[in-house]
């Protein structure tokens, strides 16, 4: 598997890019949602729930980490030509939903800081490095912080709907081997 794209399928680093920032989503969605639901005392697997906010904090700041190198990674290589197969709607959408996912994937970790620093909640990263505090507890400011947290994974859901059902669309609908562009160990 070539390192950089070419002109019909995207290279290992974008492909270890793009299933990097997937599987540290499903993560975040996983332990964002266990976390919400257990009681006081109430454990997960043997993790705690303050073990499971301290790791998806932890994976958050790695997220943001990891988007900013994709987005530089992006701006300096050449993308793969669009398939053929996309119609020009389908261009579109698929132009916006990218852009927004990128927004999304930088405002969602920084909103989960804001959240947890305004909160007055401190953390070390993966419990070993604290993180510098840059905001001081305040109410109102965790609150934005909070709403902004929640309402932006709604937002990431829908829009990684649209993202995911375009692809299964031309995968298996169409069958056109779109999704091989971007699967890891796949052909053309």
């Amino acid at each position: 598997m070539a390192l950089l794209n070419s002109a019909g399928r995207y290279g290992a680093m974008a492909k270890l890019f793009h299933w990097t920032v997937f599987l540290i989503f499903v993560n975040q969605y996983v332990t964002g949602s266990v976390m919400m639901r257990l009681g006081k005392g109430q454990a997960f697997l043997g993790y705690s729930g303050g073990e499971l906010y301290t790791w998806h904090k932890s994976a958050g700041v790695v997220v943001l980490a990891v988007v900013l190198l994709r987005i530089v990674w992006r701006k300096t290589t050449p993308l793969p030509d669009w398939a053929e197969t996309l119609e020009d709607w389908e261009r579109a959408v698929t132009k916006w939903v990218e852009r927004f996912l990128y927004v999304c994937m930088i405002l969602m970790p920084v909103s989960g800081y804001v959240f947890t620093m305004a909160g007055g909640y401190r953390f070390k990263l993966f419990g070993v490095v604290e993180l510098p505090v840059l905001i001081e507890k305040n109410a109102s400011l965790a609150a934005v912080g909070e709403w902004s947290h929640l309402i932006i994974g709604y937002m990431i859901v829908i829009a990684l709907t649209l993202h995911i059902g375009l692809g299964l669309k031309h995968h298996l609908v169409n069958k056109d081997r779109f999704l091989n562009r971007m699967l890891p160990f796949t052909k053309q």
